[in-house]
């Protein structure tokens, strides 16, 4: 199973959980569901380090990052944490068989198992990098383990911090077995890491990517691409036979052809490491002695560092980021590098039919679950299930090629299909959930989509108990879980009367502001200025990831403006809270406003026709909004202004589609936005330029 939390790189790697919740990276298979253990929970060892359980809701600072963090755009931000990842004795129990049992047998019918109740329960945990201080594990009884390359001995893992004393005594004593703790750090040892194949939404298959280019579904030198990834990190992959091999005996298997032969050989010595001199080096260090190209080393260091582990050659075992770090198989610079500045292309294709460039990252982003084959799939057809949209608050995450069934991740959680562990990893690698303050209030904030939950509101509501909070509070479970149960449980309809309440940025998949998109050049400055102005004269300026509306001073301080589009929109404000008369002070309407002269009549006759087509004019005093009819009946307006709000032909085409390019008007601009399912309200869909392959 692939690393799919690479935001353990970027700050702190995660807190665990108060009942010392097993951290579990690629247990068996997806199917090996030990998250539901009954097995005796041990009382933990006091020499082992743990990690500290969180803080109250009350008492955490802004900030806070949990297990569903992902560093996908935040390298720039990289500390390389001291915090240890976990490891602990996995057992197979009879809830888990039964499970495995139900699914085998749903399989012949073509369907996932029934969902089973809730019986998790915890294990003790295990510090994988804690320091051997002045002790050495005898070289006899040192048991050996499945590798990249060869066997590998319990000190290769010690000495890579991949295994602590603790379990290595355990290993010796007998209480933990060889069984054990390979499957348990089978993401560092043997297991797949990168994207095996790709997943055809209309017949619901998986094929390799050479079978795919022989079907004329993608180009020869796409899947050189991501047989280039595969067999960077570890294998060339069958997905048709779930099986795994090296570079040549996939040659002589047929499974590649011979025209990839020296470019998968060249990306292979990732993994079996470029001679120098006697020396064995990584791909970091041989692009440091220039034994190979900067290119192509940024390609497939690309690949290791997406999938979250680096691989040490000589000792034939991929490393975490950190560890990496610290002897020198990697640094902070060179990964900041990939995703910035010059080094900063984007090497891989969505295969798609775009072409679009994309980091790998991205495209595993993409990826959904095979259980049958326990790796990532690409998705491509048009369903576009994995594909984030505003439209839909969860993805098609996890996938039965052999019963042709497809499922969310939350729900293949919940039903039992994968562990819990394996839930945390996709989460991580789909969202960057994270908790912050303003004040008395916290927020929950999805770095990757742009959603943010107000977790007293929620409260509040009724959304989520006391009891939920107090869960999250005392480490039972994680910011994604809590996440995950906000999402499931909002009730949101679509806003009829919404203005244009932010972009869907479609390369990133995430709700921005009009304003970060006009920073990002997804949107014209005068474009951006309009859509800003449609929403301060229908209500405040709002923030997309909330659907919260502010006046233009406290919009300003949250920066969803700046200063010159904030003096531009004034008047706009005023249509909606009403023109002050002179002397009295009373509110008045735009159109009174016109005739004393506080506005000029074109302005004006621009936010009667947004107000109009966004539901209506608005009569200050209440404010309310009304129709044309009422609005002739009050005398906010005349007949001749009401006719040329209703004719349509007669609306300005000012503002340029951030995706089209093409001349709208307002009411154009609405039809093409999509509802948000998060807030209800509308976002308008915008796409950028990224790098070609390069």
């Amino acid at each position: 199973m692939a690393e799919l939390g690479l935001g353990k790189l970027c700050g702190r790697m995660g807190k665990t959980f108060q009942e010392k919740e097993t951290v579990l990276f690629g247990h068996e298979s997806l199917k090996n569901n030990t998250k539901h253990s009954e097995t005796k929970q041990k009382a933990p060892d006091p020499s082992v380090n743990s990690w500290d359980v969180p803080d109250s809701c009350s008492g955490r600072r802004a900030g806070h990052r949990d297990e569903g963090d992902f560093v996908g755009a935040q390298f720039s931000k990289m500390h390389i944490s001291s915090s240890t990842e976990l490891f602990s004795q996995s057992t197979s129990v009879k809830h888990h068989s039964q499970i495995r049992e139900q699914h085998s047998n749903q399989s012949k019918k073509g369907t996932f198992p029934p969902q089973a109740s809730d019986s998790r329960q915890t294990g003790s945990e295990q510090s994988i990098l804690s320091k051997i201080q002045g002790k050495s594990i005898p070289p006899a009884h040192i048991p050996e383990f499945q590798g990249l390359r060869r066997q590998v001995l319990a000190k290769d893992l010690v000495e890579a911090e991949l295994l602590n004393k603790n379990i290595a005594e355990q290993l010796e004593r007998g209480t933990t077995t060889v069984a054990q703790v390979q499957n348990s750090l089978g993401k560092y040892l043997n297991k797949i890491n990168s994207i095996a194949g790709l997943y055809l939404e209309a017949s619901r298959q998986k094929m390799s990517f050479c079978e795919a280019v022989k079907e004329g579904l993608i180009e020869s030198s796409v899947a050189l691409g991501f047989l280039e990834a595969q067999a960077a990190t570890g294998y060339i992959v069958h997905t048709q036979s779930n099986g795994k091999y090296t570079v040549q005996e996939a040659l002589e298997k047929g499974l590649v052809p011979s025209e990839f032969r020296e470019r998968l050989l060249e990306a292979e010595r990732g993994v079996t490491g470029y001679v120098d001199c006697a020396k064995t080096l990584s791909i970091f260090q041989a692009m440091e002695s220039q034994l190979l190209p900067h290119r192509t080393g940024r390609r497939l260091l690309e690949v290791q560092v997406a999938t979250g582990a680096i691989v040490d050659p000589v000792r034939s075992v991929r490393l975490p980021l950190e560890t990496a770090c610290k002897q020198g198989f990697l640094s902070q610079e060179a990964v900041q590098k990939l995703y910035k500045g010059q080094g900063s292309s984007r090497g891989f294709q969505d295969p798609n039919g775009t072409m679009r460039a994309m980091h790998y990252v991205e495209l595993m982003r993409l990826c959904v679950v095979d259980l049958e084959g326990n790796y990532l799939l690409l998705p491509i057809g048009t369903r576009k299930i994995s594909t984030p949209s505003p439209a839909r608050a969860n993805t098609v995450s996890v996938v039965d090629t052999s019963t042709k069934s497809e499922i969310t991740l939350h729900d293949a959680f919940l039903k039992y299909y994968i562990e819990r562990q394996t839930y945390l990893e996709l989460s991580a690698l789909q969202s960057q959930w994270r908790e912050t303050a303003d004040g008395s209030q916290y927020f929950l904030t999805d770095g990757n989509s742009g959603r943010q939950f107000n977790i007293n509101d929620a409260l509040t509501k009724g959304i989520i108990s006391q009891m939920d909070l107090n869960k999250y509070r005392d480490g039972h479970i994680t910011v994604t879980e809590l996440a995950d149960l906000l999402l499931s449980r909002a009730t949101v309809t679509p806003n009829l009367n919404s203005p244009i309440a932010g972009i869907w940025d479609l390369n990133a998949c995430q709700r921005i502001s009009v304003m970060k998109a006009m920073r990002q050049n997804l949107v014209e400055r005068l474009t951006a200025t309009r859509l800003l102005e449609a929403q301060a004269c229908t209500g405040g300026i709002t923030d997309p990831a909330t659907g919260r509306k502010y006046s233009i001073p406290e919009a300003l301080r949250r920066d969803l403006i700046d200063s010159e589009i904030a003096a531009s929109i004034q008047k706009a404000e005023q249509a909606y809270r009403g023109f002050l008369q002179p002397g009295t002070q009373a509110p008045m309407s735009i159109a009174n406003a016109v005739r004393g002269n506080l506005l000029n009549p074109e302005l004006g006759h621009r936010f009667l026709e947004l107000q109009h087509v966004t539901g209506g004019l608005v009569d200050p005093p209440l404010p309310e909004r009304i129709s044309l009819e009422d609005a002739l009946r009050k005398s906010l307006i005349d007949e001749q202004t009401a006719q040329r709000l209703k004719d349509e032909k007669m609306h300005a085409k000012n503002l340029v589609c951030p995706k089209s390019k093409q001349k709208l008007t307002y009411k154009e601009a609405l039809a093409r936005a999509i509802f948000d399912c998060h807030t209800g309200l509308r976002l308008l869909e915008a796409a950028g330029h990224p790098k070609a392959p390069g």
